[in-house]
């Protein structure tokens, strides 16, 4: 039973923010047996053929952000371009890259061409039908977006959102745009981001970032995206890595500080491909300002009470700020 501030907030974070361990080795698995599934459609040539480097697992499940619950695991699945070429391999924001298909003989491919011209939507389509044929799943959908297929699972809650990808010989990955062309990303360069991030901080970030990701979920909703919003974490992280603040409060209070002072402003994909991806309106970021700003004289106020009056009255604050599943004092 909790009886200091830090003792509540890491009890919340264990039983409110983190992911269900069994339920996660238990997505894991789900995952690679996917992943297997895909692999035998290929070799029996019901789907392209994969290349050497045959999926990529990114989102926030992969770089261990994700909090609860478990709704979705996201994975690239790289196919052998078997010949096809693009009219620019250099990197480059905004751009797209068109594929061409050269080898009529190619497997699979000639099925998902408008003409010459490689349609990403058809291939999802072609994609989806194989993928639905997989018993242990209730349903096949395109995703929103028009960029990836939604496996719905008949027995777990959780789906799957994979992407059709092609490696380039520039070291990138092309995934579909959602208007039929293709467009360019990285991955990994999101996953080496935060993995240093959190050695900077010996391993202490993640949970931070989980943490701060649940006040959104309260405070902010979808008017941020998740991964706007973990980008900002990481900045954060990287300017006060050589002066930690030491207790979760005073986190709280350093992280939205950094929040309110930089959610007004454009912000520039790192990967270099999306340019800026602070999509709100100028009136949106104000407000959004505004929020942290009401919240932040809570967040001082139960810091005072943990300093100058008693935990108990301080928890209640806290309780107040990430409401009430935020454990009580001493329970």
């Amino acid at each position: 039973m909790p009886y200091t501030v830090n003792a509540c907030f890491d009890k919340f974070i264990q039983d409110t923010v983190n992911l269900v361990p069994e339920r996660t080795n238990r997505a894991r698995s789900s995952r690679d047996w996917l992943v297997s599934q895909i692999v035998n459609l290929a070799n029996q040539g019901k789907i392209p053929p994969l290349y050497g480097l045959n999926h990529i697992y990114y989102g926030s499940f992969a770089r261990n952000t994700k909090i609860r619950p478990l709704d979705d695991i996201d994975m690239m699945i790289i196919f052998n371009a078997q010949g096809c070429t693009t009219t620019d391999v250099s990197k480059g924001e905004g751009r797209e890259y068109p594929i061409f298909l050269n080898n009529p003989n190619a497997i699979c491919l000639p099925n998902y061409c408008d003409g010459t011209s490689l349609n990403s939507r058809k291939m999802i389509e072609g994609i989806k039908k194989e993928l639905a044929a997989i018993p242990t799943y209730f349903n096949a959908d395109i995703h929103r977006n028009q960029e990836a297929v939604t496996l719905k699972l008949n027995s777990y809650e959780w789906n799957f959102d994979i992407i059709p990808a092609f490696h380039t010989t520039t070291d990138f990955f092309v995934i579909p745009d959602g208007q039929g062309s293709w467009k360019g990303t990285d991955p990994r360069i999101d996953q080496n981001r935060t993995t240093s991030a959190n050695k900077d901080w010996d391993n202490k970030l993640l949970p931070i970032i989980r943490l701060m990701k649940y006040w959104k979920e309260i405070y902010w909703g979808n008017k941020v995206s998740s991964y706007l919003f973990e980008n900002l974490i990481i900045d954060w992280a990287n300017n006060n890595k050589y002066s930690r603040p030491a207790t979760y409060p005073q986190i709280v209070k350093s992280v939205l500080e950094y929040l309110q002072n930089n959610i007004i402003f454009d912000y520039n994909d790192p990967k270099g491909f999306q340019g800026n991806i602070n999509d709100t309106t100028i009136q949106d970021r104000y407000n959004l300002q505004s929020i942290v700003t009401n919240c932040l004289s809570k967040v001082n106020e139960a810091i005072w009470l943990e300093q100058y009056y008693s935990n108990e009255s301080a928890i209640n604050k806290w309780i107040e700020i990430f409401k009430d599943k935020f454990p009580g004092y001493g329970k």
